[in-house]
């Protein structure tokens, strides 16, 4: 069968930008990101059949740094969900909210696929490709990574609710999947937010307020640390007001009864940004959890 010649140099001119989209593409990446990146693999934690691997780092520098561009690339497989997002991230110390691009996440459905995602650092952090709920929730999997003192290589908190998850029925997880995971104090945390810089607030709040309290509790299982106050009746009002006073802390109500407490202090503008939203779903329950903790006690 003879083809036509005009058909003929279609086929070629196709077979040519085949050819030639990789090449594009990779010139491209390369314009963008002129430098190779070396990177280290810190912890990785996954549900059961996920797994997400960084192929190449490509930047507008060569080390990781403020206000550099990353560009990171490789394969996923997911097998736990039908669908999620996969995102590239950074767990940034005192950091308040930021924008997040659009590309740094991508949808992705069940099964292997490639991806391709960038972020621009606005400081120091332990860089992490994650899995999240489609809808909303914390990360239910991913890999750290980076350079140095900044590769996340051990936590302090694990993922029991993810296994709780994997084995709760109907609303149970639901209820999981919304709360998502504990959220790790950040690295190089401002001491008036430890434990015992929380602990010394209240006091001088307590002092100045006139009041004297008769146990102090902190609950540092995940940031932001939660306080517990036990108290004669009528004067937590008076240390509440006192705490509103306080600079660099913000007193915004509790859970409690005339003489038990539990509350934040920690400002919103603190917490890391990619977790604000899962703190503050988790925040009121764990206030509720010590306020029952305290009462158990009388």
């Amino acid at each position: 069968m003879k083809i036509p010649f005009a058909a003929f140099q279609w086929l070629l001119a196709l077979l040519f930008v085949l050819r030639s989209a990789p090449a594009v593409a990779a010139t491209n990446d390369a314009s963008e990101f002129p430098y190779a990146v070396q990177f280290e693999l810190g912890i990785a934690e996954f549900a059961a059949g996920d797994s997400i691997t960084i192929a190449e780092m490509r930047g507008t520098q060569n080390e990781i740094a403020e206000k550099g561009t990353y560009c990171v690339s490789g394969t996923y497989t997911l097998n736990s969900r039908d669908r999620a997002v996969l995102a590239f991230y950074a767990t940034v110390p005192n950091s308040g909210s930021s924008r997040v691009d659009p590309k740094q996440r991508v949808s992705i459905t069940k099964g292997t696929g490639t991806f391709r995602l960038s972020k621009t650092m606005s400081g120091p952090g332990y860089l992490h490709l994650s899995f999240y709920p489609a809808g909303s929730g914390g990360d239910f999997g991913g890999v750290y990574f980076g350079q140095g003192d900044w590769v996340l290589r051990k936590k302090s908190w694990g993922r029991s609710q993810d296994q709780a998850v994997s084995g709760a029925p109907g609303p149970n997880q639901a209820i999981f999947e919304y709360l998502g995971e504990p959220v790790a104090p950040p690295p190089n945390l401002d001491p008036s937010y430890s434990r015992d810089g929380l602990v010394s607030a209240v006091q001088l709040a307590a002092q100045k307020a006139g009041v004297t309290l008769k146990s102090i509790e902190v609950d540092d299982s995940e940031f932001p640390f939660v306080i517990g106050v036990l108290s004669k009746e009528g004067d937590f009002d008076k240390l509440a007001d006192s705490l509103k006073k306080m600079e660099g802390y913000e007193y915004g109500g509790s859970v409690g009864s005339p003489t038990h407490h539990a509350f934040n202090i920690v400002p919103w503008r603190v917490f890391p940004s990619e977790s604000s939203q899962r703190i503050g779903r988790r925040l009121t329950l764990r206030e509720q959890i010590l306020f029952d903790k305290i009462m158990s006690r009388q």
